[in-house]
C-alpha cells in the first residue's frame, strides 16, 4: 500500500527523469564569472519551494512544484483513495518578445503526454487521466507561471474486522 506521500516522492524523482535535458534561462548568469551557466536544468521540488534563510540566496528558477492539494477515499470496499496533485512550473526569461509561456505549456504538456500514455508510475500509483491546466494572467515580466492539476489512485486501507 502506498501514501500521498509516497506518492509525491515518485512523482518527484520521475519529473527529475522526465526533464533531466530540459534546461532554462539562468537568471543568475554572469558570463564574466567562471562557472556561471546560461542554460540550467528544472529543479523539482516537493509541496513548497525552499525557504530562503536571506535575501542573498539565489531564485530557485527554474522549477516545477509537486504539491499533494487534497484527496478523498469514498470508504466502500472497491473505492480507491484519490489524490490530487498540483504541478506549478515557473521559469525566468528576459528575452523581449515575452513568450516564455511557451516554455512553461510544454512542460505542462510533457507531463500530460507522460501519463496520458502510460497512467502507472512505478506500481505505486495511477494516474486517472484527469488533467487540467492554468496558464498566467497576470504580466510578471521576466518571470513566466502555469500549473496543471491531476488526479492519481493509490491503495485504500481496507476494513480487517469480518463483522464491520
Amino acid at each position: 500500500m502506498s501514501t500521498p506521500l509516497e506518492l509525491q516522492d515518485n512523482l518527484v524523482e520521475e519529473l527529475k527523469t522526465l526533464y533531466a535535458d530540459w534546461k532554462y534561462k539562468n537568471p543568475h548568469y554572469e558570463p564574466e564569472l567562471e562557472g556561471s551557466e546560461e542554460y540550467i536544468p528544472l529543479q523539482i521540488f516537493p509541496q513548497h519551494i525552499p525557504v530562503e534563510d536571506t535575501d542573498d540566496e539565489d531564485d530557485p528558477i527554474p522549477y516545477v512544484i509537486v504539491r499533494l492539494k487534497d484527496g478523498d477515499d469514498e470508504g466502500k470496499a472497491d473505492s480507491e483513495n484519490t489524490v490530487r496533485v498540483v504541478f506549478i512550473a515557473g521559469i525566468w526569461d528576459d528575452d523581449h518578445n515575452a513568450q516564455g509561456h511557451r516554455d512553461i505549456m510544454n512542460i505542462l504538456w510533457k507531463l500530460y503526454i507522460r501519463f496520458q500514455k502510460n497512467p502507472n508510475l512505478n506500481n505505486v500509483a495511477t494516474s486517472t487521466g484527469e488533467f487540467h491546466w492554468m496558464a498566467q494572467e497576470d504580466n510578471y515580466f521576466p518571470y513566466f507561471f502555469g500549473a496543471c492539476t491531476m488526479t492519481f489512485n493509490i491503495a485504500a486501507v481496507r476494513r480487517e474486522d469480518p463483522y464491520a
